[in-house]
């Protein structure tokens, strides 16, 4: 008998008027009095017996059996088929909802070329592969503080990957004020240009975990332009 995958987005699924039937393949499932693990299973549905799906909550689904309304954990759902034998396969919600996110806003901490480092970023991702963002950051040395404001563009080529890795290019403006009166900073306001690579793992929920490595060029009116270094790490938050 053929078998099909049927691939069920959860995350939309709305409640059916008529419900969905359907049977048992595995030896059996068990049905809960409420839609959690701290509910206790009071019936069990036996292979090839018939269940009516009606409606999903979170990671719940409300069943009918036997005139009974229960609730079936989601992760058992692949152990169900319908009347023409197709199976179901689980999407990751959490994982799909990361890869359409378009708004991305986190806190990232790391070094600035020996000084301490701390930075604010806003990110909006127009595609999968495509994301644009703006940073603000400060960094405190012994000698003197850095501002720097950049806007980048970076690159996801694999953004269905939990870890993902990115690359971009960006460009802004950094000031440097001196903290001593020994140090002599004629050019206090310069412009960057930085190349920036980096990942991104997703955490669970709408928390994501980054590491990067930024270089950048420090462009002065003198020909002596100067290169940074930037580690960063840290979390973002999307919606």
């Amino acid at each position: 008998m053929r078998t099909v995958l049927l691939v069920l987005c959860f995350c939309a699924w709305p409640l059916f008027a008529a419900g969905v039937l359907v049977q048992v393949d595995t030896d059996f499932v068990n049905l809960h009095s409420g839609a959690g693990k701290g509910y206790p299973i009071v019936k069990v549905a036996l292979k090839g017996e018939q269940l009516l799906l009606l409606k999903r909550r979170a990671d719940w689904v409300l069943v009918e059996f036997n005139q009974q309304q229960y609730w079936l954990a989601r992760t058992d759902l692949p152990q169900l088929s319908n009347n023409e034998q197709q199976r179901f396969a689980l999407n990751d919600d959490r994982l799909d909802a990361y890869q359409a996110r378009t708004v991305e806003a986190g806190l990232l901490f790391g070094d600035f070329n020996g000084s301490s480092f701390y930075q604010l970023a806003l990110g909006y991702q127009p595609s999968p592969y495509l994301q644009t963002e703006l940073t603000l950051g400060q960094a405190n040395g012994e000698q003197a503080d850095h501002q720097v404001a950049e806007l980048s563009i970076y690159l996801s080529p694999l953004p269905h990957w939990r870890l993902s890795p990115y690359f971009g290019i960006g460009g802004g403006m950094l000031r440097t004020t001196a903290r001593t009166v020994l140090v002599q900073t004629p050019d206090s306001n310069n412009t960057l240009a930085s190349t920036e690579l980096g990942l991104r793992y997703y955490i669970s929920r709408n928390f994501i975990a980054r590491a990067a490595y930024r270089r950048s060029v420090i462009i002065t009116d003198r020909n002596d332009n100067e290169e940074i270094d930037t580690w960063k790490l840290g979390f973002s938050v999307f919606f």
